[in-house]
């Protein structure tokens, strides 16, 4: 039985090169959270719900300023055709990424006293850290993104299995060695971020040794692309101001149950990564060199893909989640399963929505997504702030607007493809 289904697979990876990346991608991936899932097991029974609020806070800031360290200028290399062209694109967003950090860095000095204010004085200490977590992340994403052109997605998987390895057994050993505090989670994050880093940028040689004679100026290539930061940019950081926005807004309420609810974030966030850290990349690389009239077919396929792959493992995720969570994770995350449940019905439509999130870009439909983005951050953050419901309560209504909103965007998506689709046709027609 297992022989054909071994052989069925890689009949159908055979058959197309879309399928086999993504698998490449799947099993890099599903390596990846099979790690952080057992070993976070451990993780909550040396730190605690509290110690876990904190690294969400930790995180949370960090994640907002990664978004637009590189100024969108990371995306932009998949643009070029010639590689000359997006080794220059890549310098660009390397040199943003080390200012921005830089920035961040010495922004965490003046800023102690409102983060101890808002959450601990333990986050507070730490945040100067958060422009070296920063300048590793952001850098590792911009040479995925070179792996990404290159169609070398063996790399990207196997370097998120070891990152993920690296990153939770540093944060066990600093545990086993009695450091139960943020400075033991935050110490192992940055062990196994760093060693993405230069993992990657060593692996990369041909973006290292390729000569750029003839390539075009850094500030022509700049202007050219001047809708990522611009556009994408913004939207991007909208984004991570309303993901992270609403970790920021509960771990003000009480870091102990911000603990709970990023364990529960966490778990019905693994078939959305599982899935669509996978999808998303390789269907960006074919989008930015996709046929006209093809545009409306492919996004159509990867939305029914992405249904019939997510109801299976959301419904079973609803039915166990508040006995298995607190069973897996210790009795201190009694209220986990339910947060679980209050966020299914928003990442089952995050399933749907990630990978079709950058046809926009191609599309050159970005200022669609800005206005909806802005809506989007709106909704649940203005519920979080005046909401009479317990937090639990609150999570629940809040995972029903989100999953709104996602289905808003669905529908978005399917018009912006007709529309690029009908305007390219058009213009092929009049030459």
């Amino acid at each position: 039985m297992f022989d054909r289904i071994s052989s069925y697979v890689k009949s159908v990876a055979a058959s197309s090169p879309f399928l086999r990346h993504v698998l490449t991608l799947v099993t890099g991936t599903a390596l990846a959270q099979m790690v952080v899932f057992f070993m976070m097991m451990i993780i909550t029974r040396l730190y605690g719900r509290e110690t876990l609020g904190e690294l969400g806070t930790f995180n949370s800031i960090v994640a907002i300023a990664v978004t637009i360290a590189a100024g969108r200028y990371d995306m932009a290399l998949m643009l070029e055709k010639d590689d000359r062209d997006a080794k220059v694109v890549a310098m660009l967003a390397l040199r943003l990424i080390a200012i921005n950090s830089l920035v961040i860095t010495v922004l965490a000095f003046p800023l102690r006293d409102v983060v101890a204010n808002l959450y601990s004085e333990t986050v507070a200490s730490w945040m100067p850290l958060a422009g070296l977590t920063t300048f590793f992340m952001a850098g590792a994403t911009l040479f995925q993104y070179w792996y990404n052109r290159k169609t070398d997605y063996k790399t990207i998987a196997k370097n998120r299995v070891v990152q993920q390895v690296g990153t939770s057994s540093g944060q066990v050993v600093f545990g086993w060695a009695g450091i139960h505090t943020l400075p033991g989670l935050v110490g192992g994050q940055i062990v196994g971020q760093a060693y993405a880093f230069f993992n990657l940028g060593i692996r990369a040689k041909d973006l290292r040794t390729l000569d750029v004679s003839g390539a075009r100026p850094m500030r022509k290539l700049a202007r050219k692309h001047w809708k990522m930061p611009a556009l994408n940019g913004p939207n991007v950081l909208i984004d991570a101001v309303r993901i992270n926005g609403i970790n920021l807004l509960i771990g003000r309420v009480s870091i102990g149950d911000f603990g709970e609810y990023n364990i529960a974030n966490q778990v019905v966030n693994v078939p959305v990564m599982l899935i669509n850290s996978a999808v998303s990349q390789v269907f960006f690389q074919k989008l930015s060199t996709i046929e006209p009239g093809q545009m409306l077919p492919e996004v159509k396929n990867v939305i029914k893909r992405a249904i019939l792959i997510g109801v299976v493992p959301f419904a079973l995720l609803w039915l166990v989640a508040p006995w298995l969570l607190p069973i897996l994770f210790g009795a201190d995350f009694s209220q986990s399963g339910y947060f679980a449940r209050a966020l299914i019905p928003w990442m089952a439509m995050l399933l749907i929505t990630s990978p079709i999130s950058t046809m926009f870009v191609v599309t050159g439909t970005q200022h669609w997504l800005l206005i909806y983005s802005i809506l989007y951050t709106i909704g649940p953050l203005t519920w979080l702030l005046l909401s009479p419901l317990d937090l639990l309560g609150t999570v629940y209504v809040m995972g029903a607007i989100m999953a709104a909103f996602l289905v808003a965007m669905t529908v978005m998506s399917v018009f912006a493809a007709r529309r690029f689709d009908r305007r390219e046709l058009a213009t092929e027609d009049s030459v």
